[in-house]
This record gives structure tokens, sequence and C-alpha cells, in this order.
């Protein structure tokens, strides 16, 4: 329960404290220490806490903040906007000194909300052109276009993917306009059924490969999955099958996650340096929180890296 003495509205007021009751929220012990001196506090959302690429910015964070004597508050909001919403009024309650928000998406909601707030905030991985607040993303759409061309130029044409959710504008769609578009600039026509769909688990990925292997006549020679997890699920039922990787049939994926170092074969990737990010990030929202330095800044992309591995001949 909120301090009675807070001064805010009613509605507020209980949207918050419904918000402490149900909201899958993580403190860590210093931030609960400061509990009543809000002003060492900063808020992180983020959508999928066990999202890798996601646990190794939200490291970052701690690590920067930690040296900084500032806690976190961390909304775990399994990609429920209601949740994200009372997490936001939850900050703004407490008097958060500042806001990062990654999730899988910006809606107009989002952007009405994030931009009425009146506390320093950053948006991660996602952006809206009506968003008057600083974003960090990475070159999505590039990454995907750069892969797909080393691709076609190691020889390979009839070249699979298993896209995000598009609704997920960076993951999903701009990742999918990349392979898409490469395809087009280099004269290969897309062929319907070797580009498949997938939630964001290895489970989905596995059951998009075998849809895939179903609808097109023949074996494709590489599958690029939007994401690590993707292309590991299309690996798990391609082991299953009794296909060699890559002799049969090559394996990209996106995200580089520790482990697609470690799997036999190792995992082709696009590195997207999230620790990095994580790490500006904090130092960004600092100078926002001392001297307004958002004033100007509309959009931050930091660069990709393409990491080779035995997945992929």
């Amino acid at each position: 329960m909120l301090n009675k003495k807070s001064n805010i509205s009613k509605d507020v007021q209980k949207r918050v404290n419904s918000a402490v009751r149900k909201l899958d929220y993580r403190v860590n012990l210093r931030a609960k220490s400061l509990a009543q001196n809000s002003t060492n506090i900063i808020g992180v959302i983020a959508a999928d806490i066990a999202n890798p690429p996601i646990s190794n910015f939200i490291d970052a964070l701690n690590t920067r903040f930690h040296e900084k004597g500032l806690g976190i508050l961390l909304g775990n909001s399994r990609n429920d906007i209601h949740k994200e919403f009372e997490f936001l009024d939850l900050l703004t309650a407490r008097k958060a000194r500042g806001i990062i928000y990654t999730g899988e998406k910006i809606s107009d909601e989002h952007v009405e909300k994030l931009n009425s707030c009146n506390i320093p905030i950053l948006v991660i991985d996602q952006d809206h052109e009506k968003l008057n607040i600083p974003v960090i993303v990475f070159d999505n759409y590039q990454a995907s276009y750069d892969v797909v061309k080393l691709l076609i130029a190691k020889g390979h044409k009839e070249i699979g993917f298993i896209s995000c959710p598009t609704e997920d504008k960076h993951a999903g769609f701009l990742r999918q306009k990349g392979y898409r578009n490469a395809l087009a600039d280099n004269g290969i026509l897309l062929n319907k059924s070797l580009l498949q769909y997938a939630e964001f688990t290895m489970e989905s990925g596995y059951y998009a490969m075998e849809k895939m292997m179903k609808e097109f006549a023949g074996i494709p020679s590489v599958v690029f999955g939007s994401t690590d997890n993707i292309a590991i699920g299309a690996m798990k039922y391609l082991n299953e099958k009794g296909y060699n990787i890559p002799e049969d049939i090559s394996i990209f994926g996106f995200d580089n996650i520790p482990v697609a170092s470690k799997l036999i074969p190792s995992l082709s990737s696009v590195e997207l340096d999230h620790y990095e990010s994580g790490i500006f990030a904090a130092d960004l929202l600092f100078q926002m929180i001392d001297s307004n330095l958002s004033a100007g800044i509309k959009k931050i992309i930091f660069r990709h890296k393409i990491i080779l591995r035995e997945s992929c001949k």
C-alpha cells in the first residue's frame, strides 16, 4: 500500500494499489531499502525478463545504476499493456528518478501514456513516429538485409525465413522486410512457403520449421530464424528428422544469445550488443535527469555484427 499522504488522485491511487497487488514486478534489495527515498529509484519496464537479450540489457542497467547508488524497480509486463500502464502509475506515484521502457510494441495508447509522463524516460528497441521522447534501437532492417545478402553471396537461393509476429515492429516487421527486400534486390522471387511465422519460443520455431518442410517442394538451402530461439527450435526439428546441419541445410539465427556458440553445430547469428546498449541507456538517462539532455534527441541507432559459425556453409 502506498503512503496515504501521497499527493495523487484517488483514481491513480486505486490503480497503483492494484498494481502493487497484481503486477509481476521484482524489486532489487537496494531499491527496496530506498522505498521512502524515491528519488533514488529507476523504473524498468520489460516485456519478458526471461528473454536473453532483455535479461542481458537489464544486467547492464543494474550494473550501471548500482555504481551510481541507484536501485531498480523492475516490472515484468509479460506483454500485458494494462500491467505496463499500472507500473507507469506506480513509478509516477513513487516519483522515480527516471524510467526505461522496453516492450514488444508501441501502440497509440503507449504513445499517449509515455508522452504524458512527467519523469525522464527512454524507450528501448521500439519506436513510433508520434513519440516525443528519445529511443534507442538497433537497425534490425539492415541487419536482416545484410544476412540475406551474405547468404546469397555464399550461393544460397532457396532461403527460408521464420518471422516473429509483425506486430513487433523491430524484431518482426523490420527483420522480415529486410529479408524480403534483400531477395528482391538480388533478383530472387519470394516463395510464400519459405516464409513462415512463429512466436519468440523454440517450440514455435520447431512447428514453423515443420510447416515449411511440409509446404516447400524440396529442401531449403538455408533457413534464417528471426530470433535465435526460433532458429534453435528449427534445428531441433531438423535433427529429429535426420537432416544434417549444415550439410543438408544451413541455419542462421538472430540475437547471438550465449547458448548459440555452445550448440552442436554452433549457431551462426546476428549480434546485437544489448549489454553495451544497456550501459549507454543508463548513462543517457543520468544525463537526462541531471541536465534535460533529451531536448532534440529523437533516435539513437546501434550497429550490428554478423557472426558466422558451423551451422552455415
